[in-house]
């Protein structure tokens, strides 16, 4: 009897049919009579923990228009004895708008490496890094041997060429005297074809070097590089007397506004961008640059678990390559973000819920989950004004909802 007043204190409800349907339940209970000792609380504790199940189907079935179709019609009492516990949810501030760090890269298309074509030493330096340089202005000179016979090979073309047309012309002059012979106007004409060539493949070798002899120059001995098209120079390694290889970069050229931001973000974040999504790039102390996603990575890092996202900004000259910035992505979800204890994440069918208490019901809402490795996940939910949240016993909510039809019939 004692057992029976117990459990019925734990179901304060008076119908008619809670309680003939909690006397039938208790009564069919295996409880045997034992005699009392010292550990009878705990017995009493762990038979009450094992009838929990059927305690919590005894008070769904034991209220009145306990379900509808879509939520569930509890008391206030019939929650508290069950131990269901409701919180107003914590909004997610910037979940997804949450500070990355990033670096700044000049985008490829608005890049270009100068490097040294032949091996030599520097003669003189003519520009220096930061500098706005114009199309074909000089970066620097050098002395290199390569150089010199390259040139060499150009005029020693260059004169042969001249021999050989002179040659032709003397023996047609000949042929149209009549003392000349035709085989060697062909001879001669074959002769000049040749040294035409060689010229040609001279001239093709030099500029493949990099450069032409610069007239004003004192001598072909020199090598002077150029900027190839007007911009800003990032980078200008060369000093006087240094000596240089064959193909070492030498300055760097930037010709593009355009900027890259590119930053290692946590995988749940990652899989909530998209290419074209709105972001915000933030200088150490200045303004807030517009930008958008370009490219999220395909490749996880495997250590950190992260995965490259990049921007890309117009007109952000002011952005030095390597600066490492703050990069915030806006928030587009078309519900707002939460912040919920893990338990209060169920599945109900078939999709991750949480149980929200609105006025009088109890109704599983779906939501989307940013990530579950936090205690307290940020879900995207279309919670409302006055929802609050079961973060305890949501377990027991979602078997009355799964056996809300039977409970019904």
């Amino acid at each position: 009897m004692k057992r029976m007043i117990f459990l019925q204190g734990l179901l304060p409800f008076s119908t008619d049919r809670m309680e003939q349907t909690g006397k039938a339940a208790v009564a069919r209970m295996p409880i045997r009579d034992e005699p009392a000792t010292r550990h009878e609380p705990s017995r009493i504790a762990l038979r009450v923990i094992r009838a929990t199940p059927l305690m919590a189907m005894l008070v769904f079935a034991g209220a009145q228009a306990a379900f509808a179709a879509d939520m569930l019609s509890l008391t206030p009492a019939q929650l508290a004895s069950l131990g269901v516990r409701f919180e107003a949810p914590i909004a997610a501030q910037g979940a997804l708008g949450s500070v990355w760090s990033g670096v700044v890269s000049v985008p490829p298309q608005g890049f270009e490496q100068v490097v040294a074509p032949l091996a030599g030493r520097v003669l003189r330096v003519s520009a220096a890094a930061g500098d706005e340089v114009a199309a074909g202005q000089v970066l620097l000179s050098m002395f290199s041997p390569e150089w010199v016979a390259l040139n060499q090979a150009v005029q020693s073309a260059k004169a042969t060429e001249q021999l050989a047309a002179q040659t032709l012309a003397r023996e047609q002059g000949l042929w149209k005297e009549g003392i000349g012979i035709e085989r060697r106007v062909r001879e001669a004409e074959v002769a000049l074809q040749q040294a035409r060539i060689e010229r040609e493949a001279a001239e093709a070798r030099l500029r493949g070097a990099g450069g032409v002899a610069d007239s004003k120059a004192s001598s072909s001995s020199e090598l002077v590089i150029r900027a190839p098209r007007a911009g800003r120079l990032l980078s200008l390694n060369a000093l006087p007397g240094a000596g240089l290889m064959s193909g070492e970069p030498v300055a760097s050229l930037s010709f593009t506004n355009e900027r890259w931001v590119e930053a290692d973000v946590p995988i749940s974040v990652a899989n909530t961008l998209r290419a074209g999504q709105a972001a915000t790039v933030d200088m150490p102390g200045g303004e807030g640059l517009a930008a958008q996603v370009l490219a999220i990575g395909a490749v996880v890092d495997a250590a950190r678990q992260t995965v490259m996202v990049r921007v890309a900004l117009d007109k952000a000259e002011v952005l030095r390559p390597g600066l490492r910035v703050s990069l915030r992505f806006a928030e587009t979800a078309p519900q707002a973000l939460w912040r919920v204890p893990r338990a209060a994440l169920v599945q109900v069918d078939g999709a991750l819920s949480v149980f929200v208490q609105r006025k009088d019901k109890v109704l599983p809402l779906a939501v989307t989950s940013q990530g579950l490795s936090d205690a307290q996940p940020a879900v995207m939910a279309a919670l409302m004004p006055g929802d609050r949240v079961a973060v305890e016993g949501a377990v027991l909510l979602k078997g009355a909802w799964d056996g809300r039809g039977g409970a019904a019939e």
